[in-house]
């Protein structure tokens, strides 16, 4: 019981900070990159990055899907992530673990939303 207690403690402190806020060309809305703790991960400490394309002035906290347009994880929080608004509605996003073909693992949108994130090396 205090073990269980104690995962859920550190897992609940875990980082949850901004290191990329990039606004789009018009400003509407913004890509935020957080350092977030991998759901899941109870018994050892494991770090993604969480990508989210939100409306200008919002956020989205580690773990959450309720105010992003777009959201994706990369499960390496890295240097290697490229970030590039192609245009107001269109974000080019890509790390080497990504799969050519679709891009990462998930990738959740929400209905309705007009932002599109291509999912391509720098050209």
């Amino acid at each position: 019981m205090y073990l269980c207690c104690l995962l859920i403690i550190l897992t609940a402190c875990g980082p949850d900070q901004i290191v990329v806020d990039l606004p789009s060309p018009n400003k509407s809305v913004h890509v935020e990159v957080r350092k977030c703790p991998q759901a899941g991960a109870f018994l050892q400490w494991t770090e993604m990055a969480q990508v989210s394309v939100l409306e200008a002035g919002r956020s989205e906290p580690c773990n959450s899907f309720v105010n992003a347009l777009v959201q994706f994880d990369s499960k390496v929080a890295d240097e290697q992530l490229e970030l590039e608004w192609i245009s107001d509605k269109v974000l080019r996003a890509w790390h080497p673990t990504f799969s050519p073909d679709y891009g990462p693992v998930n990738t959740t949108v929400r209905a309705g939303s007009n932002v599109r994130i291509q999912f391509s090396p720098k050209s």
